[in-house]
């Protein structure tokens, strides 16, 4: 996974999902961070490193994060909605189209818990 492939993804992602306001992308040389605004304090934060290979997507509420997954030293986990505190160590990781996949998570979170 590259940079510029996240960034068409992110693109992908906000034409497909109903929910996302607004896409940000913050770019370095090897790092990227995405943000979907869903709603005034409520949204989906994608961090990638070209150069560490870290992957961090989460659902954050004001500054407080609510779900996620995260690659870190090659592995997955996942902090659950539930309790986003707890790392659930997730060995399959994600698709290929990570965000893509993150998102219709979140969709479901939300939808499930009537914030949609």
């Amino acid at each position: 996974m590259t940079i510029d492939e996240l960034i068409i993804e992110a693109y992908n992602a906000k034409d497909r999902f109903w929910f996302i306001d607004v896409l940000k992308i913050e770019r370095t040389d090897s790092t990227i961070t995405l943000r979907f605004s869903i709603g005034p304090k409520l949204f989906i934060q994608v961090f990638f490193s070209e150069r560490s290979g870290r992957f961090s997507l989460a659902l954050i509420d004001t500054s407080m994060r609510l779900y996620g997954r995260d690659r870190e030293h090659g592995l997955w986990h996942r902090p659950p909605f539930e309790d986003p505190s707890i790392h659930e160590p997730t060995p399959e990781g994600l698709s290929p189209q990570l965000i893509i996949q993150f998102v219709t998570e979140v969709e479901e979170i939300l939808l499930d818990k009537n914030v949609l």
